[in-house]
């Protein structure tokens, strides 16, 4: 019976293939412009990071410092000294033993700052005479080559280095300081300002998930930089008391050197290796000893990655080594050489909020080493 009702028309097969057709070009568009969204502000992200450098660079800093001594400070007012004599004794225990490790390694650095004229004399004209050995004896290898440029490249070398250090030196300073500055007022207020952060959730689920996070942050990071300084400190002895037993001049400047390149995994290595094949070419003469040399520090530093490192640090740091490689690449590019010290703390911070929160779903897996 009809009622007057016109019932709609059912919808042919060729219908349905445009519907599903024209929704696949929709989901195809929205990701593309997600992805296009998401490129343009990784670029905006990068390079706001580059030019804020001197900003951001003692505030990341001064929350390393803050993070790892938080727990001493914390210790110190349990057993009843007050909050403000706590962070001045870690403050000042901080720039003790800075200031002390720098004073007892000055008289050798000043040594071989003293030296660096004619090192590069020396190498310059290594690398001259090998030139000159070769086959390729052309006229343009000859006037690269000959005594006066040879003097040029040697001047403007320690011309350009000279500068570059002066430069550096007042801003590295100015950085230093106001990091301690900005750790103690993170230190003797930062209870305070996370408090007042909490206050404004009204979940009671939002402030308890906060409050993990910021403690498995805490943990991570102090378990990962305090048991990479003990290790790097031990890699520096040992290079030393090594170092020392070949003869190497100033065994313990070099192991220092050693400890402090390797918190940049793999580049940080590589370079202390060519530093210490020049210095032992240089000192011995002889590019076989210098190739032992670099050979007993590559086998030092591979028993250090490879077997002591990953036992205490476990496998909740076995971070993928292609992952860290272009960590390091990119924050060294960024901010240099601080940026590569600083890359692999700030990767463990990155791997740890992105396990938490799972904010990215499961992307934290492509971080870890399986």
């Amino acid at each position: 019976m009809n009622d007057g009702l016109q019932q709609p028309p059912k919808p042919t097969p060729s219908d349905v293939n445009q519907h599903v057709t024209h929704s696949i070009k929709n989901n195809d568009f929205t990701k593309l412009y997600s992805m296009g969204f998401g490129f343009i502000f990784c670029i905006i992200l990068l390079v706001s990071i580059y030019f804020a450098k001197s900003i951001l660079l003692p505030i990341i800093i001064s929350t390393f410092i803050a993070l790892l001594c938080s727990p001493v400070v914390n210790y110190l007012v349990k057993i009843g000294l007050p909050r403000l004599i706590g962070v001045l004794a870690v403050i000042f225990l901080i720039v003790g033993l800075i200031f002390g490790g720098l004073s007892l390694l000055s008289g050798p650095a000043q040594e071989w700052w003293a030296k660096l004229p004619t090192l590069v004399k020396d190498v310059s004209q290594e690398i001259s005479t090998a030139a000159n050995n070769t086959s390729f004896n052309s006229a343009a290898n000859e006037a690269i080559m000959d005594d006066s440029n040879v003097g040029e490249f040697k001047s403007d070398t320690m011309v350009s280095l000279v500068k570059s250090i002066a430069m550096a030196t007042p801003t590295m300073l100015t950085q230093f300081m106001m990091a301690l500055f900005m750790a103690y007022f993170m230190l003797s207020y930062g209870r305070s300002l996370f408090t007042g952060l909490l206050m404004q959730f009204d979940s009671f689920e939002n402030k308890r998930k906060t409050v993990e996070l910021v403690r498995t942050i805490q943990h991570d990071l102090s378990r990962y930089i305090g048991t990479v300084t003990l290790i790097n400190i031990l890699l520096g002895v040992v290079v030393g008391i090594v170092f020392s037993i070949l003869g190497v001049e100033d065994p313990f400047l070099w192991g220092a050197l050693a400890g402090i390149m390797n918190f940049a995994p793999y580049l940080g290595p590589l370079i202390s290796m060519i530093c210490f094949a020049v210095v032992t070419y240089v000192q011995f003469d002889s590019m076989s000893y210098a190739f032992i040399v670099i050979s007993i520090y590559l086998f030092i530093n591979m028993l250090e990655s490879q077997f002591l490192t990953p036992t205490l640090l476990g496998k909740s740091f076995n971070l993928n080594p292609l992952i860290i490689f272009m960590w390091l690449i990119l924050w060294g590019w960024l901010w240099g050489s601080m940026g590569m010290l600083i890359g692999v703390p700030l990767l463990v911070c990155v791997s740890t909020v992105l396990e938490r929160l799972e904010i990215f779903g499961r992307i934290h897996l492509i971080l870890k080493e399986r």
